[in-house]
């Protein structure tokens, strides 16, 4: 008879199913919830890590050297390239605020308008050839005999290859593309690579209302007023005093992160160079070109880029009608810009292009309003 006590007291098959319950059941129920824990631990840290590494990414001043240009970079072609267009992004809208600041502070000669521009009609000028075919030693170059100093060889170089080669024209050049159009302005790219740098030559032509050759070539040579129009760089100083005419300058440019920042170190020379007969305009030419120098030698802080580059400028005058004086009105900046820029480093070729194409119109652009602006209201010098 079972007794109610009895009724309280497992049986011995009972007690063999709690047991086998307890085994089966609870003690994994322990073990995944352990295991689980761990895989939440684990995903926290990599989310974290990766959070990490995408702040390094955004912000140039906690970018280590593995963020920035180098042959181990991290960071990928389009990366590279969002990163430096966020960079000039973020330079033009200082250097715009800026300039808004100074003109509220002082505002400088009013710029006259380009539509209160006379029409220029048929140009003396205009349609003559500019005769570069015949060899240069019949051209006169001006001062060049007084002009003399230990680079003065390497100088008149330079002067004859950008008359011979730089004027000539290329629209017609299959190996020349043009990859911006705006308004007189046309900037043609050639492409050229050598081991893995990209070397394009450029070329650039535009027009430019109300101001001379001499004028455009004084301005972009005269180191005095470097600053006022060039934006790109951090601080320059003149190395060595050649001539009147000839400087040597080394310049720090604006660090755009990730690329390393660049400095160059070069010659300046600005010479007349008189037209072999009266229908030919006289042509004004500044050539920079890269030369070495003790007192500025390379250093591991910037990457040592090597230009050649030249500006070269022809005025073009429309006689006024009857006996008035020639006015600024009357005058017409025929520029023909040239540059060869071997940029070193490690920056991505599509990078470097995708930057010439947007900076150097944009460098055009600023600068000949600059000269129009300083120009303004004053004695025009031919």
């Amino acid at each position: 008879m079972t007794t109610a006590r009895g009724l309280w007291k497992p049986s011995l098959r009972r007690k063999t199913q709690l047991l086998t319950y307890s085994t089966q059941r609870w003690i994994p129920l322990q073990t995944d919830s352990l295991f689980f824990a761990e895989l939440e631990k684990r995903r926290r840290v990599e989310d974290a890590y990766k959070c990490a590494v995408n702040e390094l990414k955004k912000k140039s001043h906690y970018g280590g050297p593995d963020y920035e240009e180098g042959p181990n970079s991290l960071i990928n072609e389009e990366e590279f390239f969002d990163a430096v267009e966020a960079e000039l992004d973020r330079q033009d809208k200082i250097e715009e605020q800026s300039q808004s600041e100074k003109v509220r502070i002082s505002r400088p000669p009013s710029v006259t308008p380009g539509d209160v521009y006379s029409t220029i009609g048929t140009h003396r000028l205009a349609n003559k050839p500019h005769g570069h075919s015949s060899s240069l030693s019949s051209i006169e170059l001006l001062s060049a005999s007084e002009d003399v100093h230990r680079f003065s060889t390497e100088v008149e170089e330079m002067v004859q290859m950008h008359m011979t080669y730089s004027l000539q024209d290329v629209g017609g050049d299959a190996n020349w593309q043009l990859v911006i159009e705006e308004g007189e302005m046309k900037v043609y790219r050639r492409e050229v690579e050598e081991n893995g740098i990209v070397l394009d030559p450029l070329k650039a032509t535009h027009s430019v209302k109300g101001v001379t050759g001499h004028e455009v070539c004084h301005y972009f040579w005269d180191t005095d007023v470097r600053m006022d129009w060039e934006t790109t760089i951090e601080n320059f100083n003149v190395v060595e005093t050649l001539s009147d005419n000839a400087t040597i300058v080394y310049q720090t440019h604006k660090r755009v992160w990730p690329a390393s920042q660049r400095d160059v170190l070069y010659l300046s020379a600005m010479r007349k160079i008189l037209a072999m007969n009266e229908n030919d305009p006289d042509t004004w030419l500044v050539c920079n070109f890269s030369v070495d120098h003790n007192d500025a030698p390379p250093t591991n802080r910037c990457v040592r880029a090597k230009i050649n580059v030249a500006m070269i400028c022809q005025t073009l005058v429309s006689p006024p009608e009857g006996d008035k004086e020639i006015s600024r009105d009357n005058i017409l900046c025929k520029i023909t810009y040239v540059a060869n820029v071997n940029p070193g480093g490690w920056a991505p070729a599509s990078v470097l292009r995708a930057v010439a194409k947007r900076e150097y119109p944009k460098f055009l652009k600023r600068f000949t309003s600059y000269v129009q602006e300083k120009t303004a209201g004053k004695s025009i010098l031919f």
